[in-house]
Formats: C-alpha cells, sequence, structure tokens
C-alpha cells in the first residue's frame, strides 16, 4: 500500500511546481508588459516613432468590437484625412487578419470586426507626409505555454475536431437483475437425508460438477446431485444430516450476463420502443447496448419496463444495481462538434482550448445542440483544429493565474 501513496505524493510535487513555475513566469511576463504597453488618452496603444505618435484601441462598447486609431506628430493630433493605416494581425496557428482604415469622426476607423480572442501578433503599417512608420507587438490573451513533457505528466490530451452523430435521449433510472436462465435453484429429486455438500456459499462451480449427494429414504441409495449451470453458489439451505425435501438445497448464478430493468412511465412511452441503443451509468462506469423488449407486465404498474442485455465478463454490474440510461430516440449529423469534456466557462464565453505545438489558447464558440457527449460548434473553431480534451480545466487555471486578460 505504500507504493501508491509514493505515486500520488509525486505527482502533486509535479503539479505544486508546474503551478509555481506558471506563477513566475506569469509574473515576468506581466512586469514586461507593464513596462512596454503605454496607453494614450482613448484608452488605446501608444506606438511611437521619433516625433510620430499611433494610438490603436479595440473600442468595443455597445458595438462589435472594432480598431480605433489616432496618429500624433510632435504632441499634435492629425486630421484622420491626412494619414493612412494597415493593421495586420496574425493568430495561433497562422490565420491572418488585415484591416483597412478609413476617417470616421476624429479617427481612422478599421473595416471589419476584429474577433475573439483578442490573442494575435500585430503587425502595424502608417504613412504621414510621404514617410512611413511601422511597429510589431504581440497582443495575447487567454494563451499559455506548457511543454510536451509537462502536458503529459498533467494528463492534457487533446483530439481532433471533426464532425459527429449526436443523439437526442431520454433519460430512464432502473436497476440491473439477473439472467433469469443463469439462475439455478437446486433441489432434491427425492426427499430424503443429505449426506454431503461439496461447494461452499461463494464458491465457483462448472456445469456437471457434484455439488450434493442425499440419501433417497424410500430406497436407502445415495444418488448425486450435479450443477446444472457453470456459476457462482450465491445461497445454501443445505448442510450434511439435515433433510432434503423441496426446499432448495443451493442457488448458482452466473452474473456473466445480466438485465438492465429500466422503468418507462407513460409520458415517455411513445418515445420508447425495442431495439433503441441504449448507454447505461452508474458513477463512472459505462456500457453501451439496446432494448430487447418491453415488458408491460400484467397491467398494474404505472410504468412498463424496458428491458437492456448486459454483458458483464468483469462482473462490474451486480444485481440490485440502481443504473440510469439515455435511450436514443433521434439522432442527427452535424459538421462539427467538440467533446464536453472539453468546454470551460471563461469570462463570458464558452470556450475550448486548441493546442498548437507547445502552445495553448482559447477559442470562444458559439455552440448548438448537444447530447450527453458532445456539443455541435456553429462558429469559432475549425475542422481539423486540435483541442483539449482531458484535464482541460488545468489549461484554465494555467491561464487565469498568468493575468491573460483582456487588454489591447
Amino acid at each position: 500500500m505504500k507504493h501508491p501513496v509514493r505515486f500520488l505524493g509525486m505527482t502533486a510535487l509535479l503539479i505544486l511546481t508546474f503551478y509555481l513555475f506558471s506563477s513566475f513566469a506569469a509574473e515576468d511576463h506581466d512586469n514586461e508588459e507593464e513596462a512596454e504597453a503605454a496607453t494614450g488618452m482613448h484608452g488605446g496603444r501608444l506606438l511611437e516613432q521619433a516625433d510620430f505618435t499611433v494610438e490603436l484601441a479595440i473600442y468595443e462598447q455597445g458595438v462589435p468590437p472594432e480598431y480605433r486609431a489616432w496618429a500624433f506628430s510632435n504632441g499634435e493630433q492629425l486630421a484622420p484625412g491626412s494619414w493612412q493605416l494597415s493593421v495586420q494581425l496574425t493568430r495561433l496557428g497562422g490565420q491572418v487578419d488585415n484591416f483597412n482604415f478609413s476617417p470616421s469622426g476624429d479617427y481612422l476607423l478599421g473595416d471589419r470586426e476584429v474577433t475573439e480572442p483578442h490573442s494575435f501578433d500585430v503587425n502595424v503599417n502608417a504613412t504621414y507626409q510621404g514617410r512611413s512608420h511601422s511597429f510589431e507587438y504581440e497582443s495575447l490573451e487567454g494563451r499559455t505555454e506548457i511543454s510536451a513533457v509537462m502536458a503529459t505528466t498533467m494528463g492534457i490530451g487533446a483530439h481532433v475536431a471533426s464532425s459527429q452523430t449526436l443523439h437526442l435521449t431520454e433519460l430512464l433510472y432502473g436497476k440491473i437483475s439477473p439472467d433469469p436462465k443463469q439462475v439455478s435453484h437446486i433441489t432434491a429429486r427425492y426427499p430424503g437425508l443429505i449426506m454431503s455438500v461439496y461447494p461452499e456459499l461463494g464458491d465457483t462451480v462448472n456445469a456437471g460438477e457434484l455439488v450434493v449427494t442425499v440419501e433417497a429414504n424410500d430406497s436407502l441409495q445415495t444418488y448425486e446431485i450435479t450443477a446444472p449451470i457453470s456459476g457462482v453458489v450465491v445461497d445454501s439451505h443445505a448442510n450434511p444430516g439435515e433433510y432434503a425435501g423441496e426446499q432448495h438445497l443451493l442457488t448458482i448464478a452466473n452474473y456473466r450476463d445480466v438485465w438492465a430493468d429500466l422503468n418507462v412511465f407513460p409520458g415517455q412511452a411513445q418515445r420508447v420502443r425495442a431495439g433503441q441503443e441504449v448507454i447505461l451509468r452508474m458513477g463512472d462506469l459505462t456500457a453501451d447496448s439496446s432494448i430487447r423488449y418491453l415488458n408491460t407486465g400484467e397491467g398494474l404498474s404505472p410504468y412498463v419496463v424496458a428491458r437492456v442485455p448486459i454483458a458483464n465478463p468483469d462482473l462490474t454490474w451486480t444485481p440490485g444495481l440502481l443504473v440510469e440510461a439515455d435511450v436514443t430516440i433521434d439522432r442527427f449529423e452535424v459538421s462539427l462538434a467538440v467533446d464536453n469534456r472539453a468546454l470551460q466557462q471563461f469570462r463570458d464565453w464558452q470556450v475550448v482550448f486548441i493546442q498548437i505545438g507547445d502552445e495553448f489558447e482559447i477559442r470562444p464558440l458559439q455552440l448548438g445542440r448537444s447530447d450527453s457527449r458532445f456539443t455541435e460548434v456553429l462558429s469559432g473553431l475549425n475542422p481539423g483544429d486540435r483541442y483539449v480534451v482531458e484535464n482541460s480545466y488545468l489549461i484554465k487555471a494555467d491561464i487565469e493565474k498568468s493575468g491573460a486578460t483582456h487588454s489591447h
């Protein structure tokens, strides 16, 4: 029992090291940004070259995010028609957004929306009185860097975004029951004295194996009783010297195949039918199957029972377990979907974290329909993008620690 504790201790140490390193790296990065990024009277970033200055801001008060720019020469603001500006944004993964500007009021206005996330390398080109001025800087948010070794250690796993089949499901509840064909109650063929009982409660027996001998009352001859099926002795009412009459001597059960009995209430009955696929759950335990048939019983119950067979080679689905089940009542294809485990709340967005090399970055998503496993993506992600599924919350925690805020 000492080895698991040591392993957990090492894992905790690695996690602590990871967060301490992230915190120190974030502090250094924040200090660098504070030293480098000066802001102007409109809250934008100041870009200075000799006596020429550009203030570039992303404005998003009551409008979709847009670029606004002001220029100054020797401290005097320039008329928007007297200078020209273009901006190029290069995002993680290589996507390039180009912006042209035109006069609007006392500033130059970009010709397109600055889509989220506002995380990119910025290239600014301004022209005034025939002179060109170029500026480059990083404007990052929701991005972090984690080495492949650390990501593997932390259990961070990425999947490829692709099309999926979503399932419209009905939630049912029920319990596990043994297969009646795999439960055998052993009785004596002739009444008499029990001479010997070979298996004990909990023992495994094979079909045809000798389990009990009985001396018949009428003939005083001893006869043998063998196991009719293979399985485990789950009940015993037989001891040597006792009388064997009509009672069950032993009960043998084989739980390698069991049933889930799911309750279907009247409001659900029209949507549930035989043949529909089922995902059964009990805690972290899941199994896939389908409804074999609906058992209406004798009509005395307020519900019918949907019976679902379960292969149970590891004997994890034991009779009596309470389960819940998602029954697929319809399905539809979507062109792009993400695993629900990948979704995280970041500010006002539902996001996933894409991975490119050792870098991870948020992608705010517009979501559509969903089922218990996947959610449709309407915008914000591209087919083929690698996004974090396993332990995605660690990426969120690291970004929040790094202080990658919404500043431009």
